[in-house]
């Protein structure tokens, strides 16, 4: 079949909907009576030129690719330069309605000359997710009907193949495939014509309707990076064509914002864009019916963030914002809200972690999160994995390294975003974030790649480079309350430890890996020494040496447990809990005394966080482990600690099991609901873990095909905390990834959820004195106990009313500070009684 370039733009058209007559010569292949020719309808046309766009890695708002460092526009061209078995640059916009019609998709192309390449260039037709209709899926989990051109000179429609001849240039060459269905199914007809118009067609039945997402589609067999593929244009068009405006992929791609102490930070991300590209963005907010313009910013050529920084905010009221991208011929705009912050006594917290690409886009859960409705979200860590878009990840150079981290980065981005901008969000990366399985970050050390290597995850250190590093941790946590430590570790890389206050809950952001010590510190040899397979000696993992949150993050805890400015309950919020809880890894279900990885190691120096933390009654939420705990630390003793609540992986990956029963490890204290594997249990480093629920994976979920079901039985979930700030309790759920919130069902959580606690149950110690009981003049008053003899912090709350009776741990004298700021009273040589029979004392603030 021949047809000239200027012919076919004469039926394609513009960009735009329109209408054409009908396609009189699409069915000239066709042979079979069966299909009939379709009558006048309205044809749908998009065409590329990709001419038009200057050099970058973004192809556009209407294309997504796949690995997005592997496709560019290069001097007037589309070019693909990766060794992927299969890569897409997919067409969002315009995908292929189910039903009768026909379509038409034709690009010029070529495989330059010289190329070594093995593989294939052309198109995919047709491309849906088998679990899920939607778009993103597609994207990541769809497949569809290749078409195209052999390096090795073939024309194929899936597997049918037909011979080039020796003459045809492979060079350059257009290449078009036209279908037709109906209710018997579809037929394909592919052509290609090369510069010297030598053409060559082959014709193809598939039994069913073709619908679904276009791309350009590339298969590579060898392993060498290579410019090879390289493509003018791209034109669709057809009866079958929807217009789905509503798919695009940037240029402004999303927000994240947070509220704290009257200032509002807002980062925006955008695709890689080029240098010639416009590099300022604007943030306006609507007030009194009117948009006002409040600041404008210029987009990081690295991380493509731009971080706006408002002062002054009031909080008050709920404001329309808006983000204003104002491009040479087009003004993009994308709009949220400022939520009013909520000062009504109840704070909705959504904790999230762990978003392995099988699950992608989680959409039951996304649509179970967004009828919570939760007031703020925490995306504690792994918003990526290294094998996320079914791809791995490039390591270097530099510039494809960051380029692969955002392309992953962006799948996270595209499914919460929704979600993201119109409610603060707390993001902290964690270790497969840094393109590592695990990491002991050492202070922001790094490990040459040929060292890392060697031992893979099991020795501390960064292995990409401190510039790297820190467009992460823009990217993700640019919007971020100013960091505590506003300058930079010795290697250049930065810090994101802070401080939140929300809803009248305080939340302290910390990393629970960055300045942690690598295994190599106490243990020796080779493979994966953090996995501890046998029993070990006391203290043969403890040292005075080792590092578990730093000397900075420390500092920074001890200040935060003592401000309570704009704050009624205290959260610590890291990556993983600090207890080794989990028993069995991996697809075989093997079991491990102990893994250094957990937050339960180094001992000593987890048991310092603790302490600290428990004197302000702080709860600690994480993620991480690829199933949700429920646990009460100990330090001293069993249960003397504060609660944690380890929320599900959105999509569990790498799966973990929490079954101490199956090893019949010794416990006690099992809660009052029996269920299996809780209670008291000793981990290998010596903590007294209380796990008061667990929600563990099935043993066969190998089995299962649909990948949400198969996410449902692997524990996949999300957590929800409700803080009710006036009657301070704190109220723990975990959904399920299936949960039917239309039904109400114990099913729809794990076992052993919901809990409620009191926030003073985040102090588990036994009180062995007590000081005259407190009558207040003023009610909920911050009252801070201290010990004369060292001065030491015994505990610092927020009460409720205005009488309380501060508990003591050892007897002695005490100074009582009542109060804050100018109105603050301090009490010294409090003396302490063995019982609560004590008298009281009247304070007047």
């Amino acid at each position: 079949m021949k047809k000239k370039r200027r012919d076919f733009l004469k039926i394609l058209g513009t960009v735009a909907p329109f209408m054409v007559p009908p396609f009189n010569k699409l069915l000239a292949f066709s042979k079979r009576s069966v299909f009939v020719k379709a009558e006048s309808a309205t044809v749908v046309g998009f065409d590329q030129d990709f001419k038009t766009i200057h050099d970058r890695t973004w192809i556009g708002e209407n294309f997504l690719a796949v690995p997005l460092e592997d496709w560019e526009i290069n001097k007037g061209q589309l070019v693909f330069t990766g060794k992927e078995k299969r890569s897409r640059l997919h067409l969002l916009t315009y995908p292929v309605r189910k039903g009768a019609g026909e379509f038409r998709v034709q690009s010029s192309m070529g495989i330059k000359q010289g190329s070594t390449i093995q593989g294939s260039t052309g198109f995919a037709v047709g491309i849906t997710d088998s679990t899920d209709e939607n778009v993103k899926a597609a994207c990541y989990h769809g497949q569809g009907v290749s078409v195209g051109v052999t390096a090795g000179r073939l024309l194929f429609i899936g597997d049918k193949k037909q011979v080039l001849p020796e003459v045809f240039n492979l060079a350059s060459f257009t290449l078009t495939v036209n279908a037709l269905s109906n209710a018997a199914g579809t037929r394909l007809a592919l052509s290609a014509i090369d510069d010297q118009n030598i053409s060559v067609s082959i014709e193809q039945d598939i039994s069913s309707d073709l619908k679904g997402l276009i791309a350009l589609e590339t298969k590579v067999e060898n392993k060498n990076n290579e410019e090879a593929f390289w493509w003018k244009d791209l034109h669709v068009s057809g009866t079958k064509l929807t217009v789905e405006r509503a798919n695009r992929f940037g240029p402004i791609l999303w927000t994240m914002h947070t509220l704290s102490g009257g200032i509002l930070k807002l980062s925006v991300q955008f695709p890689p864009l080029g240098r010639k590209d416009v590099q300022q963005v604007e943030l306006d907010i609507l007030m009194n019916g009117r948009w006002h313009k409040h600041a404008e910013q210029t987009i990081d050529p690295v991380s493509y963030t731009a971080i706006f920084r408002l002062t002054d905010w009031s909080g008050n009221k709920d404001l329309p914002y808006r983000v204003v991208y104002d491009r040479s011929n087009k003004e993009d705009v994308y709009e949220g809200k400022i939520r009013k912050e909520p000062l009504n006594g109840s704070l909705k917290f959504g904790g999230l972690t762990c978003q392995h690409w099988g699950g992608y886009p989680y959409t039951p859960l996304v649509n179970n999160l967004t009828r919570q409705n939760p007031d703020i979200l925490y995306f504690s860590g792994d918003q990526l994995y290294e094998e996320n878009g079914g791809y791995p990840i490039k390591r270097q150079p530099e510039n494809k390294a960051i380029l692969s981290y955002l392309g992953k980065w962006y799948m996270f981005g595209w499914v919460f975003r929704n979600l993201m901008r119109d409610r603060p969000t707390i993001c902290t990366p964690d270790d497969h974030d840094f393109f590592q399985g695990n990491f002991w970050g050492e202070g922001g050390e790094g490990i040459s790649l040929e060292e890392w290597e060697k031992v893979k995850d099991a020795h501390g250190g960064f292995v990409q480079t401190p510039h790297w590093l820190n467009a992460v941790i823009l990217s993700q946590c640019g919007h971020l309350p100013d960091p505590f430590h506003k300058q930079p570790l010795n290697s250049g890389m930065k810090t994101w430890h802070t401080q939140l206050d929300y809803g009248r809950v305080s939340f302290a952001i910390v990393s629970d890996r960055l300045f942690k010590s690598g295994p190599e510190m106490v243990r020796k040899g080779t493979g994966r020494i953090d996995h501890i397979t046998e029993p070990v000696k006391p203290d043969e993992l403890a040292s005075d040496k080792l590092s578990f949150l730093g000397a900075r993050q420390m500092e920074f805890l001890n200040k935060w447990v003592e401000d309570w400015q704009h704050a009624d309950m205290k959260v610590l919020l890291s990556q993983t809990i600090f207890s080794n809880v989990g028993t069995h890894h991996g697809d075989k279900k093997e079991f491990f005394p102990g893994d250094m990885d957990s937050g339960g190691w180094p001992k000593r120096q987890r048991d310092e966080v603790v302490k600290v933390i428990r004197k302000a009654c702080a709860f600690h939420i994480n993620g991480d482990q690829h199933l949700p705990f429920i646990v009460q630390y100990g330090v001293d003793e069993p249960r003397d600690g504060g609660w944690s609540f380890c929320t599900p992986a959105i999509s569990t990956g790498y799966p973990r099991w929490g079954q101490p029963d199956l090893e019949q490890l010794p416990f006690f204290d099992r809660p009052a609901h029996t269920l299996p594997n809780t209670g008291c249990y000793r981990d290998v480093f010596g903590n007294e873990n209380y796990v008061y629920a667990v929600g563990n994976p099935t043993d066969d979920f190998q089995k299962e095909t649909n990948r949400y079901t198969r996410a449902q039985e692997k524990s996949s979930g999300f957590g929800l905390i409700t803080f009710d700030t006036i009657n301070r309790t704190i109220k723990m759920e975990a959904f399920r990834f299936l949960a039917n919130l239309d039904v109400k069902s114990g099913n729809n959580q794990f076992p052993g959820w919901p809990l409620t606690i009191h926030q003073t149950d985040n102090d588990g110690r036994k009180a062995t004195a007590y000081l005259p009981e407190l009558l207040i003049s003023k009610p909920r008053q911050l009252v801070k106990i201290i010990k004369e003899t060292n001065q030491e912090l015994v505990s610092v709350l927020r009460i409720q009313a205005n009488r309380y009776q501060p508990k003591v741990h050892e007897a002695g004298v005490y100074t009582v500070v009542v109060g804050e700021g100018d109105s603050q009273k301090i009490i010294g040589g409090v003396l302490s009684s063995a019982t609560k029979k004590n008298k009281t004392m009247r304070v007047n603030v």
